[in-house]
C-alpha cells in the first residue's frame, strides 16, 4: 500500500513458516520485502498469539505509529491490534464485520475481538455492516469497500492465466477436482479427518482430485496414520499464489474448507462444496457459487452433484472488482489521526 499522506512499515509476523505459504505470495505479487519480521515460533494457537503479541509490543514501542492497519482473522491480526491498543494506536481492519458465529473457529474469535477494538472497519459485504451495527458499532466507522482478494486476482489475472501449473502436473482445464483442508475443527480430530477424507476419496472415484497439502494436516495425517485415505489424490506441495488461482480457475470444481477460497471462487463462477457447518461469507451462498456441506451429514453424492453445476454466473458480487485499494485510500485520506 502506497499512499503520499503516509509512511508505511511493513510487519511480517512469520505466521506461516512454509515458504510457499509466506516468501513466494511476496515475489509473485511484487510486495515490498517487509520492514520487520517477527518469527514468533510457538506450537498451539494461544501460545503463537502470545508470542507474537510479545515481539509486536517491542516493535510498537520503538516506532511512533499514527495508525495500525490488520487484515483478516488470524493470530497475526489479533495480535497486531493488541499491541496497537496496548501503546494506544488507532486501528483498522479490514475484512472487518464477517461472522460465522461458530465459536469452534479460532478465526471467528479473533474477528470478534479485533472488530471491537478498531477505530474503523473495511467491510467485505453487506452482512459485514449488518454484523458490526448489531453488535454496537457506530455506522460512521463502516465502510463497504470490496473484497481485496478479489481486487488482487483481478490485478493479477494475465500472470494468473498464463501460469503453466495445470499442464506441468499432467492435468486438463475441467478435468480434475481441486480440494484444500486446513480448519482446526476439520483436522483436530481422527474421526473429522477421517470423515473429510473418505467425502474426497469418494469425489475421486470420479474425477482425479488433486490436493495441495497444508502442513498443519499433513502433521495430523501422518500422527492418525491415515495416509493409506490419500493415495488415491494427487497430492502436492502447497503452490505459489498464480498457480493456486489457475488450478482453481481450471477444475470442474472445489472442494474446501477455507474462507478465502469460497470467494475466489464465487468471483470465478467455479462450484465450491465447503465442508463446514457455516460461513462467515453468507454472499457466496446468496450471489456465489458454494455451498455448505457439513461432515458429519454430507453424502459424497450430493458434493458431486453440486460441483457438476455450471450455471454460476461469475462477478456478480458488488465492489469485487480492481479498485477496493481506492476506496480504502479515498476514506484514510479524510481520517483524522
Amino acid at each position: 500500500m502506497k499512499h503520499p499522506r503516509f509512511d508505511w512499515v511493513v510487519i511480517h509476523t512469520g505466521q506461516h513458516f512454509d515458504r510457499n505459504m509466506s516468501e513466494v505470495f511476496f515475489e509473485e505479487l511484487g510486495i515490498p520485502k517487509p520492514d520487520i519480521f517477527l518469527a514468533p515460533g510457538g506450537e498451539r494457537h494461544t501460545e503463537k498469539i502470545a508470542l507474537m503479541f510479545d515481539k509486536m509490543k517491542e516493535v510498537f514501542k520503538h516506532h511512533k505509529f499514527d495508525g495500525a492497519i490488520v487484515f483478516g482473522d488470524v493470530n497475526s491480526t489479533l495480535a497486531g491490534a493488541l499491541a496497537a491498543i496496548k501503546y494506544n494506536v488507532k486501528l483498522v481492519h479490514i475484512e472487518a464485520g464477517l461472522r460465522s458465529y461458530d465459536r469452534r473457529m479460532p478465526e471467528e474469535i479473533n474477528r470478534a475481538i479485533v472488530d471491537h477494538l478498531s477505530n474503523l472497519h473495511f467491510v467485505t459485504e453487506q452482512s459485514g455492516i449488518d454484523n458490526l451495527l448489531r453488535e454496537g458499532v457506530k455506522i460512521e466507522k463502516i465502510h463497504l469497500v470490496g473484497n481485496i482478494m478479489i481486487e488482487s486476482l483481478e490485478i493479477y489475472r494475465d500472470k494468473i492465466m498464463s501460469s503453466k501449473i495445470v499442464e506441468d502436473l499432467g492435468l486438463t482445464s475441467k478435468g480434475y477436482v481441486l480440494a484444500t483442508i486446513h480448519r482446526q475443527e476439520n483436522i483436530d480430530s481422527k474421526k473429522d479427518l477421517e470423515r473429510v477424507l473418505l467425502l474426497v476419496n469418494e469425489i475421486a472415484k470420479v474425477w482425479p482430485v488433486i490436493f495441495p497439502l497444508h502442513p498443519g494436516t499433513r502433521k495430523k495425517i501422518e500422527e492418525y496414520k491415515l495416509k493409506p485415505l490419500i493415495e488415491n489424490l494427487l497430492v502436492i506441495e502447497p503452490t505459489g499464489y498464480f498457480d493456486f488461482v489457475k488450478l482453481t480457475k481450471e477444475s470442474i470444481g472445489v472442494v474446501t474448507d477455507s474462507g478465502g477460497i469460497q470467494e475466489e471462487t464465487s468471483h470465478l463462477g467455479i462450484p465450491c462444496a465447503t465442508l463446514r457447518d457455516n460461513t462467515e461469507r453468507p454472499i457466496t451462498l446468496e450471489l456465489g457459487s458454494n455451498k455448505l456441506f457439513p461432515i458429519d451429514e454430507a453424502s459424497s453424492q450430493d458434493i458431486i452433484n453440486h460441483l457438476k453445476r455450471t450455471v454460476f454466473v461469475p462477478g456478480k458480487i458488488p465492489l469485487w472488482d480492481k479498485r477496493v485499494s481506492q476506496r480504502i485510500f479515498e476514506v484514510l485520506d479524510q481520517w483524522k489521526i
